[in-house]
């Protein structure tokens, strides 16, 4: 998965003259903790900065809240330039969404802005990071959940497969992950589309009984949110 499938694309941007005050209000309208500042070219928007609400809090007295009904355009006059940050870390629109997510936790980042030949193209945050999560593990959607371990990702995968198949369930996706607790061991997570044919309590029951080689698996089925 890349970051241009989960990214916010076209972001909302500041010309580097716009004043401190116009950017707190700008953050405050829009309900957002990040704000790229950058300026037209001939081939797109070229990136120059990045502000975040803690730039701004900075930049306003102690005593005064940035984001309150008090600020105007004019308040804090100077632009936005002087207190944006400059060498922003940024990545391309094909990097993996797992790098993105290292990134921003080694660097200690909420939010990289993404660019294309040197060009601003979106911006991709740690909402966005969850969202993927979300995403790619099937949390989000109906259905039921196998989650298996083993110490043989291959032959975990292809008795999966042949069960989904046996009883016509279809797969959303496989997620596979180590357990660091447990040498040579690792857990896969296989959501399923919600099944029409049987109710999915005892579609999950049923798959979790019937696992071929229970010796050498453990199936864990969890019910889905709307199987009360």
């Amino acid at each position: 998965m890349f970051v241009e499938k989960w990214m916010t694309p076209n972001p909302a941007t500041l010309a580097p003259n716009t004043t401190i005050s116009a950017a707190a209000l700008e953050m405050s309208r829009r309900k957002f903790r990040h704000l790229l500042v950058a300026e037209a070219s001939t081939t797109g928007k070229k990136l120059l900065g990045l502000l975040s609400k803690y730039d701004i809090a900075r930049a306003f007295p102690g005593n005064f809240n940035p984001f309150s009904l008090e600020v105007t355009a004019g308040t804090i006059p100077n632009p936005v330039s002087t207190i944006m940050v400059r060498n922003v870390i940024t990545v391309e629109l094909y990097c993996a969404i797992e790098e993105a997510a290292r990134i921003m936790l080694t660097r200690r980042i909420n939010a990289l802005p993404v660019v294309r030949s040197g060009n601003l193209v979106g911006i991709i945050t740690e909402s966005d990071i969850f969202g993927a999560l979300l995403g790619i593990t099937g949390a989000n959607a109906r259905g039921i959940k196998m989650i298996v371990e083993s110490s043989d990702v291959k032959t975990a995968l292809t008795s999966v497969a042949q069960l989904s198949e046996q009883h016509h369930l279809q797969i959303q996706s496989a997620v596979s992950f180590h357990d660091p607790q447990v040498a040579k061991q690792s857990r896969l997570s296989f959501p399923f589309f919600r099944p029409t044919e049987r109710p999915i309590c005892a579609t999950a029951d049923y798959i979790g009984f019937s696992y071929p080689a229970r010796q050498q698996f453990v199936a864990i089925c969890s019910r889905a949110r709307d199987c009360a």
